[in-house]
């Protein structure tokens, strides 16, 4: 135990040795981490609009004015056992001439005479079955029924919407290991800079049989106090921003900015496995 705080100690030592090499270092590590949890939050978010904005459409199942209430409901139980369905909508010719009357505020009768419109059901998907293929797949099987006239769904909106949000994905992702890197190898350079100005003392250690585990310790825990250090700030920083935008912004725009502990957990762990891995790179090439 007094070997353990011995080296937490020296872990904390040089980490005020390291002057500006430690401060430059902590300084990237917290921009870093600040933008990843922005993007973070600001893909998870968007991410969640997208499938809430998939989730509005849903698949029209126009049917031939000739169908009998019977083959209605029977086609409707059909639908309804199959496990993409989450809701079903029986939508009349009456309804929809109503529905034709509130949105355009004109009475379909008195255009034409007559009622052309034909009863259809409205289809909505449960989440997971919301892509463009499943949705491809349910309309190809809807319109072999033999009262189904036409299917319909906005098929290149959809489209659009899942190449926006592969994208998004790819983007995060190679933005997260940039940074990640961008950090690593600054932490490593710092540690670097530090092992080099104690080289002397490294050496005089190893003389008097320090093993190679109690020389490099310190220099683990220098790198991860400096990552976590970086993470720290980059935590009150980020907090202080949702604040200020959720109390002060809320006016001019209506995004509020939610964050769980488990993520300001999150970054701080990952701050600190920052710091660390940049430690381990430097020491397995010096010590």
């Amino acid at each position: 135990m007094i070997v353990f705080w011995f080296l937490v100690k020296e872990g904390f030592h040089g980490l005020f040795r390291s002057g500006y090499a430690g401060i430059f270092s902590i300084i990237i590590l917290c921009i870093s981490l600040v933008l990843i949890g922005f993007g973070y939050i600001a893909a998870r978010d968007t991410l969640v609009l997208v499938d809430n904005i998939r989730s509005q459409f849903d698949i029209d199942v126009f049917l031939y004015r000739t169908a009998t209430a019977e083959e209605i409901q029977q086609l409707t139980q059909e639908i309804s056992a199959m496990p993409e369905i989450e809701k079903i909508v029986f939508i009349s010719a009456d309804s929809a001439a109503q529905r034709f009357k509130s949105e355009f505020g004109e009475d379909i009768f008195d255009i034409l005479q007559y009622n052309p419109l034909p009863p259809s059901l409205t289809i909505s998907l449960k989440k997971p079955y919301q892509h463009v293929a499943d949705i491809e797949l349910l309309a190809a099987i809807l319109a072999n029924k033999s009262i189904v006239d036409e299917v319909k769904f906005r098929k290149n909106f959809l489209r659009i919407i899942e190449r926006y949000q592969q994208l998004i994905l790819v983007i995060v992702i190679a933005a997260f290991a940039f940074l990640t890197l961008i950090s690593v190898i600054l932490a490593s350079n710092s540690i670097k800079m530090t092992i080099f100005s104690r080289r002397d003392v490294i050496e005089t250690m190893k003389l008097v049989g320090a093993t190679n585990n109690f020389v490099r310790a310190p220099f683990l825990i220098e790198g991860t106090l400096e990552g976590l250090c970086a993470a720290v700030v980059a935590v009150i920083f980020i907090a202080l921003s949702f604040y200020f935008i959720n109390n002060y912004l809320q006016a001019f725009i209506s995004y509020r900015a939610l964050a769980s502990y488990r993520f300001y957990i999150g970054l701080l762990v990952l701050g600190s496995l920052m710091g660390l891995v940049g430690s381990l790179r430097a020491i397995r090439k010096f010590l």
